[in-house]
């Protein structure tokens, strides 16, 4: 099947896929008040990470968390070249790719020029494509590259462990999310997966409770919104359930991450301004939510500094105390 990831600077896909195992920090996209983007910003953000965790850990720039779907097709090249810059190969890149086909396709391309290490690609809008319509989706943007891709799919539907084995001939899609539902079907889709593909494939978990019992399967990864602000724990959370410590996993869950996902529910809304605000108080750029989104409350941030200065991982890092 057609790919030349030998091509690129991840001549073996087995390494590639080992540098991308543990958490993924899915980074926010900076903007100015005035809802430009912040690419500078979104360097900063990232060359943080680069230079103070102390293991790399995989960043996800201009996906869903990070407002891609907001962004024109120009500022999705910003965004990817200085995430790439502000790495500085200390840690892999993946971009999402968000939106519709023909927008997908120059994502993909602008991502892989931009020095991207991956991409995780997006499902097309709504949940009730035929199947063969969603294999040409992913299909055209997997071959349109040459580096490294993922797939978030959508929808509960059966052909999903089908249709992810069928991308999985091309060299180039090295891993997956499983569609979203409840713990059973999220579960049985990957390991149907994991079990029919036969070469090295990412089983990529969503967020701690759906990858939680995951990890006995064989996943992986894991994409979190807690690893910006406790990437520590973050790792322990991953290093313990992929260890089968069930217990010693459950325990940084409740007592290192659960803390700090709270800041999204501080406000009615997906979580992101708020986690924007908290990035501030750590003198990260964060800056606006682009709209529908709304802004966060005096009360709201507040209550974030307070959270932040509790967590062991962040509280000598408040730099705005009087929020």
């Amino acid at each position: 099947m057609k790919s030349d990831i030998s091509s690129t600077k991840w001549p073996d896909t087995g390494k590639l896929i080992t540098a991308l195992h543990g958490p993924h920090n899915y980074l926010p996209t900076p903007f100015l008040p005035n809802y430009e983007l912040d690419a500078e910003g979104l360097r900063r953000n990232v060359s943080y990470h680069a230079e103070n965790d102390l293991r790399p850990m995989t960043v996800l720039v201009a996906g869903g968390y990070g407002e891609g779907w907001k962004l024109s097709v120009e500022e999705h090249a910003q965004a990817v070249v200085a995430a790439v810059a502000g790495a500085r190969g200390r840690m892999p890149v993946m971009a999402g790719i968000i939106g519709g086909y023909k927008i997908c396709l120059q994502q993909a391309a602008n991502a892989q020029k931009a020095g991207a290490d991956a991409l995780l690609i997006f499902p097309p809008r709504g949940t009730h494509h035929p199947a063969e319509g969603y294999y040409e989706f992913y299909k055209g943007i997997i071959n349109s590259v040459s580096i490294a891709t993922t797939i978030l799919p959508s929808g509960c539907h059966d052909f999903w462990p089908r249709i992810i084995t069928r991308l999985a001939e091309f060299e180039n899609m090295i891993g997956f999310f499983p569609p979203g539902g409840d713990d059973d079907y999220y579960t049985n889709v990957g390991k149907q997966v994991m079990q029919a593909v036969s070469k090295p494939f990412l089983w990529i978990g969503e967020n701690e409770d759906q990858t939680a019992p995951c990890f006995q399967f064989g996943c992986k990864a894991y994409s979190t919104a807690g690893a910006t602000f406790a990437p520590e724990a973050s790792w322990q959370f991953w290093e313990h359930g992929v260890a089968g410590e069930v217990e010693s996993m459950r325990q940084v869950f409740e007592n290192d991450i659960t803390p700090v996902l709270a800041i999204r529910e501080l406000q009615s809304s997906d979580g992101l301004n708020t986690i924007k605000v908290a990035m501030e108080a750590l003198g990260r750029a964060g800056g606006v939510t682009r709209p529908p989104g709304l802004q966060v409350t005096a009360a709201a941030r507040h209550s974030i500094v307070q959270i932040l200065q509790n967590h062991r991982e962040t509280r000598n890092q408040v730099v705005d105390k009087n929020r």
